[in-house]
C-alpha cells in the first residue's frame, strides 16, 4: 500500500477513536462501566494462537505477521489462502454485527469503537492483499461507518453505513484466492475459526473481572460464524454430514453462551465444553480436502 494511502487511514482511524475518548466521558453515556466501553479484544490479544485452517500451505498456527493487531494477519498468507483471507474478512464482519447489536441498546460509544477496530487492526494490512486480488476497496466506507454515530448522521444512516461495509465485505469475499479445496469445505473451516474464537473468547470472559469487552467480541465472532452457518451450512452438510453435525452442535452451545449482546450477570455454560465443541468441531474440519 502507498505511504500516503496507509497515513490516510491511520488518520481515519485516529479521528475516530478520539471522538470515541471524548463522547466516552460525556454524561450522554453515564452508566455505561468500564467494561462496556473498552472493547480490547479480549483472548485475541492475549496470546490464543490462530485458530486452525489458516495454514494451508505450512504457514500454520500462530503465525504471526508485522500488524495485523487483533487478528494478527500475515498478508502474504492471506493473500495465497482463502481461508485465512476469508477469516480475516469475516472477523472483521464480527465488529459490526456487535457494534450494531450495541448500537441498538444505545451503547453507542461501544458501537463506534467496534466500528473503528477493524481500519487499524485488519483492514490496513489487508488493503495491498485486496489490490493484488483485484477485490474492490473499501477503506471509505470503513470511515464512514467509524465516523457516522458522532457525525450527526440519524440511526437509519448509521445502520446503513455498518450494512455498507458488511456488503463490501461479502464483495471481497467473492475474490478470495483460488484454493485446490472445494468451497464447502473452505466455508467449513472459515466457520471453525469463528466458533473457535467465540469459544476462546467466551472462556477469556468468564475469567474475567470486567466480562462485558471479551464477551462482545465474542459475541461478535458468533454472529459471524452464524451468519455463515446460516449461507453455507447445508453445502457443508452434502460434503460431509460428520462435520455439519460438529459445527451445529457447537453452534447451538454458542447461542445458549451468547443470548445477548452484553455479558448476562451468570454465564450460561461451562467454558470447558464449549471449548471442547469447538475442539471436536476443530478436528472434524481438519479431514476435509
Amino acid at each position: 500500500m502507498a505511504f500516503e494511502r496507509k497515513k490516510i487511514l491511520l488518520g481515519q482511524a485516529g479521528v475516530a477513536a478520539l471522538l470515541i475518548g471524548l463522547t466516552s466521558c460525556s454524561p450522554a453515556n453515564e452508566g455505561e462501566g468500564e467494561g462496556e466501553r473498552a472493547v480490547s479484544g479480549g483472548g485475541e490479544e492475549g496470546g490464543y494462537s490462530v485458530p486452525v485452517g489458516e495454514g494451508e500451505s505450512g504457514e500454520g498456527e500462530g503465525d504471526e505477521g508485522p500488524g495485523g493487531g487483533e487478528f494478527g494477519i500475515k498478508p502474504s498468507q492471506a493473500a495465497e489462502n482463502p481461508v485465512t483471507f476469508m477469516t480475516a474478512l469475516e472477523v472483521m464482519r464480527a465488529h459490526y454485527l456487535a457494534g450494531l447489536a450495541a448500537y441498538e441498546i444505545d451503547r453507542r460509544a461501544v458501537a463506534a469503537e467496534m466500528f473503528t477496530h477493524p481500519i487499524s487492526e485488519i483492514y490496513i494490512d489487508l488493503e495491498d492483499v485486496l489490490i493484488g486480488l483485484d477485490a474492490p476497496l473499501f477503506g471509505d466506507q470503513l470511515a464512514t461507518a467509524a465516523a457516522a454515530p458522532f457525525d450527526g448522521s440519524s440511526d437509519d444512516e448509521i445502520r446503513a453505513a455498518a450494512h455498507a461495509v458488511m456488503a463490501a465485505i461479502d464483495e471481497a469475499e467473492n475474490h478470495a484466492p483460488q484454493s485446490d479445496h472445494s468451497a464447502a469445505s473452505i466455508q467449513a473451516q472459515v466457520l471453525t475459526n469463528m466458533i473457535v474464537r467465540a469459544a476462546l473468547q467466551y472462556e477469556f470472559a468468564m475469567a474475567s473481572d470486567v466480562r462485558n469487552s471479551p464477551y462482545l467480541d465474542g459475541y461478535g465472532f458468533f454472529k459471524s460464524a452464524e451468519t455463515i452457518a446460516t449461507r453455507h451450512m447445508d453445502e457443508i452438510r452434502n460434503l460431509d454430514t460428520g462435520v455439519a453435525d460438529a459445527l451445529s452442535n457447537a453452534m447451538t452451545s454458542l447461542a445458549i453462551a451468547y443470548p445477548t449482546v452484553l455479558a448476562p450477570d451468570e454465564l450460561a455454560i461451562d467454558a470447558d465444553d464449549l471449548i471442547d465443541l469447538a475442539d471436536i468441531a476443530s478436528a472434524a474440519t481438519e479431514r476435509l480436502e
